[in-house]
This record gives structure tokens, sequence and C-alpha cells, in this order.
């Protein structure tokens, strides 16, 4: 019997497809001598017709849209946004650099397109770079950033406000004394001349009952 009969035999007895049987190699003789459906069946019981495993359902889960059209925000920022970030400060970096005078402005055109082209990681790397290429001092580390520069610059300008703001706030207030003191004058007078005038009164009363008690007597 031909291996193509033995598996045709084998699959009718398992109930799968002819693709479904296996055969070991290295008995292939012993499954040639096979000549009827009993042989096929002892060969089975044997080990040496085999059929497959199944391999399982497809999956029936609802399929999930997931898509790039789908998703709504990310944990991640934009290129574009996260490119914008590193290439300002790594031009204010070198604006420094030029300004401090720790390169030349001979350098200033070339390193500016070499940051334009996203050659430097970071500011370390650009750094790193300018050390090999001594362009900048083996021992120089960078102290402050520009912003720090322009804080200092800001400040004499805030001193300024800050004096004449005094100055005004002064002005003001010996203005409101000078007010409250012309107001206050006149009053005082008012109310001396309302307090002698009342002890004018009070005399002539007093006078008057005197009178009065020296005739009932």
């Amino acid at each position: 019997m031909t291996i193509q009969t033995v598996r045709r035999l084998a699959a009718d007895i398992f109930r799968v497809g002819e693709n479904k049987v296996r055969i070991n190699p290295d008995s292939l003789k012993e499954a040639e001598g096979a000549l009827t459906r009993s042989d096929v069946r002892s060969l089975i019981e044997k080990g040496i017709v085999t059929k497959a495993k199944p391999l399982g359902r497809a999956s029936t889960a609802k399929i999930r849209r997931r898509g790039h059209g789908r998703r709504r925000g990310s944990s991640t920022q934009d290129s574009k946004a996260l490119w914008m970030i590193k290439v300002r400060s790594q031009r204010t970096f070198l604006a420094m650099l030029v300004t401090t005078g720790a390169v030349k402005k001979e350098f200033k055109r070339m390193l500016y397109y070499k940051v334009k082209s996203g050659i430097f990681r970071n500011k370390r790397a650009m750094l790193l770079y300018l050390k090999d290429n001594k362009m900048v001092a083996a021992d120089y580390e960078p102290k402050s950033v520009v912003k720090t520069s322009q804080k200092n610059q800001i400040s004499p300008k805030t001193n300024q406000t800050s004096t004449s703001n005094e100055s005004t706030s002064k002005t003001d207030v010996s203005k409101k004394e000078t007010k409250k003191e012309k107001s206050v004058a006149p009053v005082d007078q008012k109310t001396k001349e309302s307090t002698e005038s009342r002890g004018d009164s009070l005399t002539k009363k007093e006078i008057n009952s005197s009178h009065k008690k020296g005739e009932q007597k």
C-alpha cells in the first residue's frame, strides 16, 4: 500500500482532511507494509500515524477601530513642537556663546547652519563638538543662560521706576497733609468763637438770676 492510500484511510478513520494526517518519517517502510484498514488502525495505535492538533478557532471578538484616524490625543508631544524647543534652545545657547566671547564671530554662521541641520542632539553635545574642534576652551563651562542676562538688563529700569514711584507717593502725602491743615484751621476758629459766645451768654444769665434773687429778698 502506498503512503497516499494510508493517508487517505487514516483521514477517513480520524474523520479529518488528508492534510491533517501525520506519518512518522522514521517508520515509512512499516506504513507502506499495511494492506487493509485494520493495519492502518494498528499503525494509529502504535503512534506511527497521528492526527495534527487543531489550531483553534479564529477570535470572534469585535474588531476595535484603533487606527491613526480614531486616536484622540497622545501621551507624547508633537514632533514639530519637540524640534522647535530643541532648535530654539540651541540657538539661544549659540547667541550667548558669541555675545560672551567664548566663540568667535567667524564661526557663528557655520554653527548656526549645523543647528538648523539637526546635527546636535542637545546643548551638551553641541558644547562637546565645540571643545573637540577647539572652538571653545577645553575647560569652558557655561555659567548662565541668556535669560539671566536679560533680567539683569531689565533690573535698572525697574529701579528707576521704583524711585519715581516713591517720589510721587511722597509728594501726594505732603499735598494731603496741607489740605487737612487748611480744612482743620477754620473749624477750630469757629468752635472757639462759639464757645466764647456761649460763655458770655452764661455769665449774663447768672447775673440776671442773681439780681432777681436780690429783689425777692
